[in-house]
């Protein structure tokens, strides 16, 4: 049932790009309507029919590719906001690369006006 409801959607979504563009569709009717993009299987299965490139090893890819310049970005950062960036871009430089992106995404998202905790516990 749920390959099914994955194919399914899958089909409809192809056939109505327009509608999801050009509508507008808030989140609450697109996962109404597409529940299964709401997985992470279906996420990368979409992402991988559209491009013919995996998501996760291609969106890593990019992080690392323009990670100095988000530094830069971020750094340039004034106020409360530049502050709490710099707390978290003090860690960054661990030996770690997954510790680095997170600094990096948390970094993003604060510097996109968002709580970095609510956001992760909320989307990931």
């Amino acid at each position: 049932e749920y390959m099914w409801q994955c194919k399914e959607c899958s089909l409809e979504l192809a056939s109505r790009p327009w509608e999801i563009v050009e509508q507008r569709l808030i989140i609450g009717e697109f996962k109404n309507r597409w529940p299964a993009l709401f997985f992470e299987s279906e996420i990368n299965a979409e992402f991988l029919r559209i491009t013919t490139k995996p998501l996760r090893s291609k969106f890593l890819a990019q992080l690392d590719h323009f990670s100095e310049k988000l530094i830069q970005i971020f750094n340039k950062k004034g106020g409360v906001k530049g502050q709490k960036i710099k707390a978290v871009l003090v860690i960054k430089d661990s030996c770690d690369i997954d510790i680095r992106r997170e600094c990096i995404l948390r970094s993003l998202v604060i510097y996109l006006n968002e709580d970095p905790d609510s956001f992760f516990k909320e989307y990931l």
